[in-house]
């Protein structure tokens, strides 16, 4: 870690050391370890068992509360199209605010994640994030809502990178590939609870729906429960230990040695004290991280400095391909993914008026489609609040279990087949059924097509999770991962504008765009270098 007592270049080497150029020799030519027993053999003597698999249901619930918090937003567009005078291009920006929090809150959160430490930066993440989300489902107001949606996009942007570094340096590397695999999904489960929740709350008339007075209507009631995932998690996570990976890291050996027999304890069922380490490798780190507790400025300062290390010589050019390829596949992805509930409710609005007709998805979209609106609407002086006919429901449900085959294939398989194969594989297929979109013409095969684009779009994050672990130090880990995440949120972002402001008017431009930037993304995927079954550094 760099210090000012420090020469820069030599604490670069020694963040970043052998990292693009000799994987193999890491570990063997540590200037900084001490005698003992080195950290990977340390976390496979603690054995795999209850704690790692209740670490996986905490971590994974975490990771599913945040799909649940985002993909609500696409649930309750139709629904909340007159309490919140919603336009297309609003609807846009209330898709797109929670990234934005998201862009913000990532980098922060995630670099505190590496100054104060993983657990607590987590669980404070998480509390934001279910304190916005229930809050903002009080909101009577379009931009009351939409500053309270952002705040929950803080908490999200905050989880999601650090969850990533904490759960990670519980795992074995030989077990590293598939357990991470499993974390990523739980997203999928994320995606499934908030459909079967939305299916289940936004049809009925449940709640206060006097328009002349507080409104807490049925897709407030489901925005409000979407909050509960988060707020659960956070809970759990106080019981949880710190990860070891970071108390070492650090320089706190006798804590990492307590959190690894308290694991090994758990595992295994046997005495504490028979665990067969006794000391530890420890990474020589300076005084002031020992001793001291950082102010507030301090850690700033340090969260700057990390962000610096990452473009260092040796790190650069694997931080700028993560960059690009995490804003090429968000942009795909969550263009696309938010979008769908609204594109199947048009969809069925037109083939309630045109039963015989087929047109594709862009003509769909530009059509009038009022009169179907006044059969199955509640009019207001402002506009018409349309409730989703039951099948836009069925479909996302659909779309969302359609991960399932994927993130199997990925779980018995990302240690075998490897990352790069899956990134490459995934982005190049996304890529091509995203084109497609654009040529259906009808409900069946948009359904079809959108289950392939969520399929394979799955595989690509899985293994673009795994690697932006390990890619990078773990000094650093909470830092990059936030810092990739800036640029997935802006592709996120500049996703839902761009669908929001022309999927109405010129439906070709987002579709091909999508296309475009996941091929290309699959092919950057290429220069990466290989991290499977390697140490984390």
């Amino acid at each position: 870690m760099m210090r000012g007592h420090k020469s820069p270049s030599k604490g670069d080497k020694q963040e970043t050391k052998v990292l693009l150029d000799d994987w193999d020799s890491w570990g063997t030519e540590d200037e900084d370890s001490d005698c003992g027993t080195d950290y990977e053999t340390a976390i496979s003597l603690t054995g795999y068992g209850v704690f790692h698999y209740w670490l996986m249901f905490v971590c994974g619930w975490a990771n599913a509360s945040d799909a649940v918090e985002i993909l609500c937003i696409s649930f309750l567009l139709p629904s909340a199209e007159c309490d919140l005078e919603l336009t297309p291009a609003r609807k846009g920006w209330l898709s797109a605010i929670l990234f934005v929090g998201m862009m913000i809150g990532g980098y922060i959160w995630g670099s505190l994640g590496d100054t104060l430490g993983r657990r607590i930066v987590l669980i404070n993440a998480m509390l934001v994030n279910a304190a916005a989300g229930f809050f903002s489902s009080f909101s009577q107001g379009y931009y009351i809502f939409l500053v309270l949606r952002f705040l929950s996009g803080v908490g999200v942007g905050g989880s999601i990178p650090v969850v990533w570094s904490y759960y990670a340096e519980f795992q074995p590397s030989a077990k590293r590939g598939a357990a991470l695999s499993v974390l990523a999904s739980f997203w999928m489960v994320g995606n499934v609870t908030v459909a079967g929740l939305a299916w289940a709350i936004i049809p009925h008339e449940i709640g206060w729906t006097d328009p002349a007075s507080f409104q807490y209507n049925s897709w407030r009631i489901f925005v409000a429960l979407s909050a509960l995932p988060s707020f659960l998690v956070a809970i759990a996570l106080v019981f949880m230990p710190e990860s070891p990976r970071f108390l070492l890291c650090q320089g706190r050996e006798e804590e990492t040695l307590s959190v690894l027999r308290r694991i090994y304890y758990t595992n295994t069922g046997k005495d504490r004290a028979s665990y067969p380490v006794t000391s530890l490798q420890v990474e020589r780190v300076s005084p002031h991280i020992v001793v001291q507790k950082q102010d507030w400025r301090s850690s700033i300062k340090e969260c700057v400095n990390k962000a610096g290390q990452l473009f260092s010589p040796a790190l650069y050019r694997v931080t700028l391909i993560m960059l690009v390829i995490n804003f090429a596949i968000q942009f795909g992805y969550y263009g696309l993914w938010l979008w769908f509930p609204e594109l199947f409710n048009k969809l069925e609005q037109y083939h309630t008026l045109h039963p015989n007709h087929t047109a594709s998805v862009c003509e769909v979209v530009s059509v009038d489609l009022s009169a179907v609106k006044e059969l199955n609407s509640t009019a207001t002086n402002f506009c018409t609040n349309t409730i989703p006919d039951n099948q836009v429901f069925i479909n996302s449900f659909i779309i969302s279990a359609s991960a399932a085959p994927s993130n199997l294939w990925t779980i018995l398989h990302m240690d075998k087949l490897g990352r790069r194969f899956f990134l490459c594989f995934s982005m190049l297929l996304s890529g091509c059924s995203a084109f497609f979109i654009y040529l259906v013409n009808s409900s069946t095969m948009n359904l079809i097509l959108s289950c392939i684009f969520g399929a394979v779009s799955t595989m690509g994050f899985n293994s673009l999770d795994c690697l932006g672990i390990e890619l990078f130090p773990t000094s650093l880990r909470s830092t990059a991962m936030a810092l990739t995440l800036v640029a997935a949120r802006l592709g996120a972002i500049l996703g839902n504008l761009v669908f929001g402001y022309l999927v109405e008017s010129h439906c070709a431009v987002p579709i091909l765009t999508v296309a475009g930037l996941l091929i290309g993304g699959g092919f950057m995927g290429l220069l990466l270098p290989n991290t499977t079954q390697k140490p984390l550094l």
